[in-house]
C-alpha cells in the first residue's frame, strides 16, 4: 500500500522494499489513493489504474456523502474521512483477497487497509515511521479539536490491528510502547538504509560534477534533504559562514527542495554567503549518488527539539555508503549510529560554533 514521488524519502523505503520483494520472486502490488483517485493499483508505480468500486459509488452512498460534507460545513465540523475511508475500504476489499499480506504506511486519518485486513483475515504490517500528529506539532501547525480526535482514533485502530509494526529507531519504538500502547512484542526495529550498489564513491561522477560546478578540488559540504523545519539548514548556513573564515575556498551545496528553502535562500543572503552556496532545488533521487561522490562532507544537521527525535535518516546512511566524511547532530538514534571521533562527528544540535569546527 503506497503509491507516492519517488523523490520523498519514504517513499524511497518503499521502493526499496518493493523492488526487494520482487527480487526474492515475490509478487508485489501498489495500492493506495493516488491524486484524485480514491484508489488505484497496480505493479509499478507508473502504471497503476483506477479502481473500480462497488457499493461506494451508488447514488445512495454519495448522497448521503454529500449530504454528510453539507451538514458539516454548516455546523463548522471538519471533513473527518468517513466517507473517503468508506470508498477505500470498498477498493481495498476488491483488491486485497488473493494476497498473502498487506503492507502500509502509517498516515493520517487512514483506517481502511487496517479494516479490510480485518475482515478479510490477511496479515497487516504497518511501517510506522513517524508519528505524524507529533510531527504537526513539531512544525507549528498541531492539528486540534475534531480532527486531533480522529487522527488519534485511526493511529490506535491501526497499531492495535496489525500483527507487525515496523519502525525506524528505538526512540520511536519507546514512543510506540509508551505513548500507543504498543506490545514491545509486536514491534520491530529496522533502521533505513542505502542502497550500496548505487551509493558508493565514483571518481567519475565526482569530476563530472565539480567540473559542472565549476569548483575544481575546491572543499565540497553537501546537504540532501527536504527543506522541513527539523532539517537545520539555518544553523548549516551560519555554520558555513564561519568555516569561509579560514577556507574561503569551500563551497556548500544543498540538494533538495522544501517549505524553507525560500527562507533558507534568505538565511544565506543575510549571511553574505551566496556566492559560495548553491541550492539545486528538486534532484531526482537517481542523481544523489552523483552530488555525494563529488563532496567531501555530508552534514546531517537538526536542532534542539522539546520531543525526542525518531527519525532514522535516510541521508546518514547514503553519505556512509558514498565514503565521504559526516558531521552530524547528536539527536535521536545518530550517536548510536556514528562513533565520534572514529565514523564521524558529533556535535551539539543548533551550535553553529561546534557545527563549524
Amino acid at each position: 500500500v503506497g503509491v507516492g514521488e519517488v523523490s520523498d524519502a519514504t517513499y524511497i523505503i518503499q521502493q526499496h522494499i518493493a523492488k526487494g520483494m520482487m527480487r526474492r520472486g515475490h509478487a508485489v502490488h501498489l495500492f493506495g489513493p493516488y491524486g484524485d483517485e480514491p484508489a488505484v493499483f497496480g505493479e509499478d508505480a507508473g502504471d497503476v489504474a483506477p479502481v473500480r468500486r462497488t457499493w461506494s459509488e451508488s447514488l445512495v452512498f454519495r448522497a448521503a456523502s454529500s449530504v454528510s460534507w453539507r451538514c458539516q460545513r454548516w455546523l463548522g465540523v471538519p471533513y473527518l474521512n468517513v466517507f473517503s475511508n468508506a470508498r477505500l475500504l470498498d477498493a481495498c476489499l476488491r483488491c486485497f483477497p488473493g494476497h498473502y499480506v498487506v503492507y502500509e504506511r502509517n498516515a493520517l486519518y487512514r483506517s481502511a487497509a487496517a479494516r479490510a485486513c480485518k475482515l478479510l483475515g490477511i496479515p497487516y504490517v504497518l511501517y510506522f515511521e513517524a508519528d505524524d500528529i507529533l510531527e504537526h506539532d513539531v512544525m507549528g501547525t498541531p492539528i486540534t479539536g475534531l480532527l486531533r480526535w480522529r487522527a488519534k482514533e485511526t493511529a490506535r485502530f491501526n497499531l492495535a490491528r496489525a500483527d507487525r509494526v515496523v519502525c525506524v529507531s528505538e526512540p520511536l519504538k519507546r514512543h510506540l510502547v509508551d505513548k500507543w500502547g504498543v506490545s514491545p512484542e509486536k514491534i520491530a526495529v529496522f533502521p533505513n538504509s542505502a542502497d550500496t550498489h548505487a551509493f558508493a564513491p565514483n571518481d567519475a561522477a565526482r569530476d563530472g560534477v565539480r567540473a559542472a560546478l565549476g569548483i575544481g578540488s575546491r572543499p565540497l559540504i553537501v546537504f540532501v534533504g527536504a527543506f522541513y523545519v527539523w532539517h537545520d539548514i539555518a544553523t548549516l548556513l551560519r555554520a558555513f559562514s564561519r568555516v569561509l573564515k579560514t577556507r574561503p575556498e569551500a563551497y556548500l551545496v544543498l540538494v533538495g527542495d522544501g517549505a524553507q528553502r525560500e527562507a533558507m535562500a534568505g538565511e544565506a543572503e543575510r549571511c553574505g554567503i551566496t556566492t559560495s552556496v548553491r541550492f539545486t532545488g528538486m534532484v531526482s533521487h537517481d542523481e544523489v549518488p552523483r552530488w555525494l561522490a563529488a563532496a567531501d562532507i555530508g552534514v546531517v544537521p537538526y536542532p534542539v527539539l522539546e520531543h525526542e527525535v525518531w527519525l532514522s535518516p535516510l541521508k546518514l546512511f547514503e553519505y556512509m555508503a558514498s565514503g565521504i566524511a559526516i558531521v552530524a547532530s547528536g539527536v535521536g538514534q545518530i550517536p548510536s549510529i556514528i562513533r565520534d571521533g572514529e565514523t564521524g562527528l558529533v556535535t551539539e544540535p543548533g551550535n553553529a560554533e561546534a557545527m563549524a569546527n
